[in-house]
């Protein structure tokens, strides 16, 4: 019998913004809108703004409400909520969540293996997340997409892991524009499209 694919399934978060706050991590403000909510605080980052879960809100869904993301980690759930908005964009739709891992369904069949970080994984990063979700990878029959540290290599590891690919550049470029967009409390017309 296969094991639970998914650790967060998307359809249960979906939709409601405190429940996809937990999920991403973090909410983009035009998400939130004007939400007066007590699950949801505005935090400030050097790199910019969004909403976390507050104490309240984490008590829905954690033991420990004492918690606020560390700058990276807020900027690394921003930048893949970006991904999530680009690829839904280009027909891909978001199935869940394994570790720090999106899952999405292609348009042309498969699922997609999605591991982004703001300013990319270095060869040993990379090769650990992989290593967590490989299982599930071959399991689906998927590929796995990363985004690389720039100036580092991987041709071992993509020698090793056919499976394994480098997220297209226009992508990562537009996801990139994206997420220092909402860090800036901007709705980008890209999201806009979407919403209508």
């Amino acid at each position: 019998m296969a094991r639970r694919f998914l650790a967060l399934d998307f359809r249960e978060y979906e939709g409601d913004a405190v429940k996809e706050a937990r999920f991403f991590g973090v909410l983009p403000l035009y998400r939130g809108g004007g939400l007066a909510t007590p699950e949801l605080r505005h935090e400030r980052y050097l790199w910019g703004q969004v909403f976390v879960l507050s104490r309240q809100g984490r008590k829905q869904f954690f033991r420990f409400a004492h918690y606020t993301p560390s700058s990276q980690a807020a900027r690394n759930a921003l930048f893949r909520y970006a991904f999530y908005e680009v690829l839904k964009s280009r027909g891909y739709r978001l199935k869940g969540r394994i570790g720090e891992v999106l899952v999405f369904a292609a348009p042309e069949g498969g699922n997609v293996f999605l591991a982004a970080k703001w300013g990319g994984y270095t060869p040993a990063g990379v090769r650990r997340v992989f290593a967590s979700v490989s299982s599930y990878v071959y399991q689906a029959g998927g590929r796995f997409w990363f985004t690389p540290a720039k100036g580092r290599r991987y041709g071992k590891f993509l020698k090793a892991n056919p499976v394994a690919e480098v997220i297209p550049v226009e992508l990562v470029e537009e996801a990139e524009g994206l997420s220092e967009a909402l860090a800036r409390g901007e709705a980008p017309s890209l999201v806009v499209q979407e919403t209508r």
